[in-house]
């Protein structure tokens, strides 16, 4: 969803050293049991106590630090942990694969004719933490105050939604009529969290950089909160420590054996995160070493969650360079890549070919497209249709700086290459140098490894921002690539609100870029935490945040 989004899904696999041995291998969207002792035992394998609570506390152990819990600022995955569990959007995420939306603070919703016009009515049972009923000046100000400080994922709105066009019907009715037709739209929504207009004006500062809105609030929310959701916020220790509570006046309803507060407890090392897993805390992060779960999986006590869903991983090329710019010696490259060494060498065996550049988990993912497979002879017969020789491939791959993965995934590049004819040279460069770059063909990277993003359940989410020419120079769109067709396929795409005749659309323009190879689509990458045994009641949506929604869980 943002740059730190993305550099930790990148860090989630880290390995050692290129093509290290597997320590073990999990099936995609299974979960990798330790062996049958109980939780609340003790003399597990670590020698280590397990303390697993039985009181209603849940510890979650990150390596990541908050840097907002400002609702309109948070972005990153611990703090889209946090304001989702904290705030309610007017729709919410299911926990299916994929994901659907379904009600929440609004109880029904509806589109008029124009497909642009959406009404909202609220839940009458739904109040804020302090005790104000929600009503629709609360969301028309969630919606102003989101468009006018510009920070967190307000780029999912810019220029579909202005806060003039968000109309009061009634106390509880909220009109909303998009600038165009945005079919993704309400996948969107469960990202806009409702705050309480009356509680922040009353603590925002006059002085501040909005204007007549001065801080708007924003230094009292990041040890407040104005929302309505299940939990509300108890602590907060900067890079320490959050805590949440059970809200026992919350309008949903908790599981039993629920658990009462939960407890986002921030380290510095992923060892120390290890550890606590051991120790008896009820859920780790995903940003561990692969290896790290290996360990955690023949824990006493500890499961590991393993899943698929989407977090694609491409190697871009600069289809508007020499030699890339011929569609043959990209085909060629596609065949020469060693897959089933990325997959289970590089990686531990759990992650998914990628089909084209849409994870299968998504819908109108087209299952009969040609996947390139590693066949050397047909990347050879691809060079001979091409108008370069093996000797004129000298390629540039570029990484970000302390990702091991994309490291390792450059380095069997190379080898696969070199098998060719051709060669490659590997560099690192910081992300902040990386963003630059991407700004200008001439300064983009021949080949950049890319850990696409995922924002919001719809297709939209992955095609556009990555094959549109329209998102040229940005780094999702590394490949400059420019396809007058596949442009008005994913523009009628998103302005067509119907799936069903969307799925056609969606289906033709991957056949179109899979054919053309702008990039290696090498894989869906796994997703992992680990979980104390006693932890019931997750299910792997694939939705940055929504993963970890707390009243679902349970102790069994």
């Amino acid at each position: 969803m943002c740059r730190r989004t993305l550099l930790k899904y990148s860090a989630l696999a880290s390995t050692g050293t290129l093509l290290a041995g597997c320590t073990g291998n999990q099936e995609p969207a299974t979960t990798t049991h330790g062996s049958d002792t109980t939780a609340g035992q003790t003399d597990n394998k670590s020698g280590s106590s397990d303390e697993s609570s039985t009181d209603g506390e849940f510890t979650y152990v990150t390596t990541i630090t908050p840097s907002s819990l400002d609702p309109m600022k948070g972005s990153d995955n611990l703090e889209t942990i946090l304001l989702h569990n904290v705030y309610d959007p007017l729709l919410y995420y299911t926990n299916e694969t994929p994901p659907q939306i379904q009600t929440w603070l609004a109880s029904n919703w509806s589109v008029d004719d124009d497909n642009k016009t959406y009404t909202f009515e609220l839940r009458d049972d739904a109040t804020f933490h302090n005790g104000d009923p929600v009503t629709a000046s609360d969301v028309k100000y969630s919606v102003r105050r989101m468009m006018d400080m510009q920070q967190g994922v307000s780029w999912m709105w810019s220029g579909i939604l202005s806060p003039e066009n968000v109309e009061i019907v009634d106390e509880k009715t909220v009109k909303m009529t998009t600038n165009e037709i945005f079919a993704p739209f309400p996948f969107t929504l469960p990202f806009l969290y409702i705050l309480n207009k009356s509680q922040v004006e009353a603590n925002t500062k006059s002085d501040g950089q909005f204007g007549a809105n001065g801080d708007y609030g924003t230094e009292w929310l990041e040890d407040n909160d104005a929302g309505s959701g299940a939990y509300k916020l108890a602590k907060r220790d900067r890079k320490q420590q959050v805590v949440i509570e059970r809200n026992e006046d919350w309008w949903g309803t908790f599981p039993d054996n629920g658990y009462e507060s939960v407890t986002a407890d921030m380290v510095q090392e992923t060892a120390t995160v290890a550890g606590k897993v051991k120790q008896g805390a009820e859920m780790s992060d995903q940003w561990l070493p692969l290896d790290t779960y290996t360990e955690l999986a023949q824990t006493d006590g500890v499961k590991v969650s393993a899943k698929a869903t989407f977090t694609p991983f491409y190697i871009y090329m600069h289809t508007q360079r020499e030699p890339l710019n011929d569609v043959h010696v990209r085909k060629a490259i596609s065949y020469a890549f060693d897959y089933e060494t990325a997959l289970n060498d590089v990686m531990f065996g759990d992650s998914e070919h990628l089909k084209g550049p849409l994870p299968g988990a998504m819908w109108s993912h087209t299952e009969d497209l040609e996947t390139y497979e590693t066949d050397l002879e047909k990347a050879k017969a691809e060079l001979e249709k091409s108008e370069y020789s093996a000797s004129d491939i000298d390629l540039t791959y570029t990484y970000v700086t302390g990702l091991t993965t994309e490291k390792n995934m450059g380095l069997l590049l190379q080898s696969n290459l070199q098998k060719l004819g051709a060669s490659v040279s590997i560099e690192k460069a910081p992300w902040s140098k990386i963003t630059e770059m991407v700004t200008s063909k001439e300064s983009t990277p021949d080949m950049l490894a890319i850990y696409l993003s995922f924002s919001y359940a719809d297709p939209d989410t992955f095609l556009y921002p990555a094959w549109h020419s329209d998102s040229h120079g940005s780094w999702t769109s590394a490949s400059w690539y420019q396809n007058d067709r596949v442009d008005e396929l994913l523009t009628k795409a998103r302005r067509t609100v119907s799936k069903e005749n969307r799925i056609p659309l969606y289906e033709e323009a991957q056949r179109v870029i899979a054919d053309e190879a702008p990039a290696l689509f090498v894989m869906n990458q796994a997703t992992r935490n680990a979980l104390a045994g006693s932890v019931k009641g997750f299910e792997d949506n694939g939705i940055t945040g929504y993963r970890q929604t707390f009243h679902w869980l349970h102790e069994g």
